[in-house]
């Protein structure tokens, strides 16, 4: 009875929130599982007998280092190119719908990985592109989410919270992954995972509910609430104003900041390894230790970040805020790309210190420009989030092949520092951009309709609450 009470007096949209963290935690250890275990499975191992002799096992494939690129960046492909049509589709018919569904359909099929990786790697590049197919509806399904459930003085705070679950996933499967894969086996690496997103979605389809007015334990004190903190003006129809978006020079601003803060993080974070133990001449233990610590940080800052934002918020405009803070994070980043360079390899501790430092300051500009979506776009955030992010990723499969074409040596850190020269390049072009054209109310197109508008499909987009708002 007392947990129930506790239960009942939570607001449910801060437990939506905390859902949407663990779902975006599990979505996160679905997505980079394989980086840990592929390890495991092109390295032979030693075993011990009970006899004292030592007997070498043979590693299960002996792929090339360009057929590892291939299978990790498989997923980046189709997560990248169905995203818009996907976010259409969660526009339609329920953000919560696609976000669990998604997340549960990527858990089921990453049970089916160990098959896949003994069959050969064109199985495991099928399976990862219909993985990046699953996960590729996740942000915009969210953000969609969040349009209805998340009020204008907790949307930054409930987002934020949300993204930083990408981070601590990543995080935690980066400290636990090679332990598992050294203790039971590789294949583990891939069931715990699959296992605990499949428990998540039915936990996500069982407390959750479309919109406030249909939950069935809130309170009418948090409904209303939730609806008079939104915005009233926002249209809900059956069209999108394809036109007016793609023009939108706010939203090219966002799509300008995502790249920059994806292609620091994606560079960072998925070369570190490499970086940390040929060029800076770590042991590969130390290694893996250290490349997970930046994905912690980075989580924790994403989290305090949007708590921040909320509060500056309601004393500043919310376009002096985003600016603001992208400034001071961008120009953090930049400083951190130049503090990498101009240090040698004897001053590999400060040097450690500086990539924190860097992958830390995407926290902050995740949890503004991350959320303009809903600041400018309203329903239609869902769609802007879908077109943010399928470029905004790109860089997840464009700075692995950059970094390999560009360092060719990876022992020599001047071959490195031509990569962190043109994130310093991106990172000045993208804060230019967003401080020049982005903007922090609701635009004229997600306000009023028109011809311009193309219809996308037959039905009413907006369920049944916020219809009922509109007509009053």
């Amino acid at each position: 009875m007392a947990l129930a009470n506790i239960y009942q007096r939570i607001p449910k949209r801060y437990i939506f929130s905390v859902l949407a963290f663990f779902g975006m935690f599990n979505a996160s250890m679905l997505r980079s599982n394989l980086s840990i275990a592929v390890v495991e499975i092109i390295t032979p191992r030693v075993e011990i007998t009970s006899d004292n002799t030592t007997r070498i096992i043979p590693a299960v494939h002996n792929w090339s280092t360009t057929t590892q690129g291939y299978i990790l960046s498989s997923f980046f492909f189709t997560y990248t190119a169905v995203q818009v049509p996907l976010g259409f589709l969660a526009t339609r018919f329920g953000g919560r719908i696609f976000f669990g569904g998604s997340i549960g359909l990527c858990a089921f099929v990453s049970l089916f990985t160990p098959l896949c990786v003994r069959s050969g790697s064109t199985a495991l590049i099928l399976l990862r592109l219909l993985e990046g197919f699953c996960l590729s509806s996740v942000y915009p399904s969210l953000h969609v989410v969040w349009s209805i459930w998340a009020p204008k003085t907790d949307k930054s705070k409930m987002a934020s919270l949300a993204f930083s679950g990408v981070y601590c996933g990543t995080c935690f499967i980066m400290l636990t992954g090679g332990a598992i894969a050294a203790d039971w086996s590789w294949e583990w690496v891939f069931y715990l995972p699959g296992l605990s997103a499949l428990s998540w979605t039915i936990a996500w389809f069982y407390v959750t509910a479309e919109s406030p007015s249909t939950h069935p334990t809130i309170s009418v004190e948090e409904v209303k609430y939730i609806e008079d903190n939104m915005d009233k003006d926002i249209l809900r129809t059956e069209t999108i104003p394809w036109k007016a978006v793609l023009t939108s020079l706010p939203v090219w601003a966002i799509i300008a900041a995502h790249f920059g803060a994806n292609w620091s993080a994606f560079l960072i974070l998925t070369e570190l390894p490499t970086f940390l133990v040929k060029a800076l001449g770590f042991r590969i233990d130390t290694a893996g230790l250290l490349a997970a610590l930046p994905w912690l940080t980075l989580g924790i800052s994403t989290c305090a970040a949007g708590v921040i934002s909320d509060r500056l918020t309601k004393k500043y405009s919310t376009l002096y805020i985003r600016k603001l803070i992208m400034f001071i994070t961008f120009t953090i980043m930049v400083l951190s790309f130049l503090m990498i360079i101009l240090l040698n390899v004897k001053s590999r501790g400060l040097i450690m210190i500086g990539i924190i430092i860097m992958a830390t300051s995407c926290g902050p500009a995740w949890a503004n420009f991350g959320v303009n979506h809903l600041d400018i776009g309203g329903h239609y955030a869902g769609v802007l989030m879908s077109i943010s992010n399928s470029i905004g990723s790109t860089p997840g499969f464009l700075a692995p092949m950059i970094t390999g074409y560009i360092v060719e040596n990876p022992h020599l850190k001047r071959e490195w520092n031509i990569i962190f020269i043109i994130s310093i390049v991106i990172c000045v072009l993208a804060l230019g951009c967003y401080l020049c054209c982005a903007a922090g109310e609701l635009q004229a197109w997600a306000l009023n309709n028109n011809d311009e508008y193309e219809p996308v499909l037959n039905n009413p987009i907006s369920s049944q609450d916020l219809n009922e708002n509109n007509t009053e």
